[in-house]
């Protein structure tokens, strides 16, 4: 009987921590996402900046 029980909180143990990698892999990739983004968008922000002044002048 004491089997069943070490095995349930084996199963529920296993779960949690597969669905906290899983969020901490998805939380990683969000981050990397959210900074690229915020790259792509100061050089394009950046870039058009340069051309505005250029044809100001």
């Amino acid at each position: 009987m004491w089997w069943k029980v070490l095995l349930a909180v084996l199963v529920v143990w296993l779960a949690f921590g597969l669905i906290m990698a899983l969020v901490k892999g998805l939380l990683y990739v969000l981050v990397i996402g959210l900074v690229i983004l915020g790259i792509v968008s100061v050089v394009k922000w950046a870039s058009s900046d340069k051309q505005s002044t250029r044809s100001g002048l």
